[in-house]
């Protein structure tokens, strides 16, 4: 059967629909009120949920079932809640996905804190997996986490970045996490080593090629389509894919920003053109990670999984 892009976008929402609303059920008591208000606010944060399908098309892919996977995909995407709302103190972003950011609603403060609930929310969740499973999962987890706060803190203290510096950043801030999910599936799954392995190695090449996508959108796509200020990245002085193919080009960053979009998006078309061809190599490689997985439904959507990617429009 032939996978279109239409296809995995329709299992995405169907599978977004179903951690909203498992999100939404979570039973937890705390106060102050205040305080709760932000945690549902949090939790209440729509988006792709790609990480939480990564998790559950690993699973079945090694023949576990959807609805195993879903309290591992619930502790992921409370992980990476948690990741947003971090990147949006460091940035003192007002908006994201279209809503206004927690730091900018309750202060930092409040945003800090509700980055705490979040994870101990995520811990507990975790722990509720397969007793033979729980410390694999939160292995993953407390893993991947760590890998979030050394990109955080790399892109803080290096301002003169390279090329091979970006790819490590990428490793940590993002495909770190699309690793640990499919880990995280495969080992809830029942997958074994080489199994395991190869999802792993899946996550980590989709990650980085969905990371140099996001570098692209930040120059492409509009405020609209993205929910949140376009440029953001060239603002803030991030190392993003783009910018560093720009700057070996011999475009610096104070050029870039003195430029109108128009002319910035002329100037930067060879570096996107570039970006794009690494991310489609990146997808490539997650494909061919997957030789290993038994054909099925769950492996075709993987496969298309990595197309969508490279090919999304926010």
């Amino acid at each position: 059967m032939i996978i279109s892009l239409k296809d995995i976008e329709e299992v995405m929402e169907h599978r977004a629909g179903l951690i909203d609303k498992e999100l939404s059920l979570i039973p937890y008591a705390i106060n102050p009120p205040e305080l709760a208000e932000v945690v549902r606010y949090a939790l209440s944060q729509k988006g792709k949920r790609i990480r939480a399908t990564v998790l559950t098309l690993s699973c079945e892919s090694v023949g576990g079932s959807l609805q195993k996977a879903l309290v591992p995909a619930l502790a992921v995407e409370m992980v990476h809640n948690t990741s947003l709302i971090l990147d949006d103190i460091i940035d003192v972003a007002e908006t994201r996905r279209g809503k206004a950011t927690i730091n900018s609603k309750w202060g930092n403060n409040m945003a800090l804190i509700a980055c705490d609930v979040l994870l101990a929310l995520a811990i507990r969740e975790a722990s509720r997996t397969d007793m033979k499973m729980t410390k694999a999962v939160i292995e993953c987890a407390s893993n991947s986490l760590l890998s979030l706060a050394e990109g955080e803190a790399m892109e803080l203290v290096k301002r003169d970045y390279t090329i091979d510096d970006y790819y490590q950043i990428a490793d940590r801030k993002t495909a770190s996490l699309f690793s640990a999910s499919a880990e995280a599936g495969a080992l809830v799954g029942g997958g074994d080593e080489k199994q395991v392995d190869a999802l792993k190695q899946y996550g980590r090449s989709l990650g980085t090629a969905f990371q140099i996508r996001d570098d692209i959108l930040d120059f492409t796509a509009s405020k609209d389509l993205l929910g949140k200020p376009t440029f953001i990245d060239l603002k803030m002085g991030r190392p993003t894919l783009v910018m560093l193919l720009a700057k070996n080009n011999g475009l610096k960053r104070e050029a870039m920003l003195s430029m109108t979009p128009e002319a910035l998006h002329e100037a930067l078309e060879p570096c996107i053109a570039k970006a794009g061809r690494i991310a489609e190599q990146k997808a490539s490689e997650a494909k061919l990670s997957l030789q290993n997985i038994e054909d099925g439904r769950a492996k075709d959507l993987l496969l298309k999984l990595s197309d969508y990617a490279v090919a999304r429009a926010k």
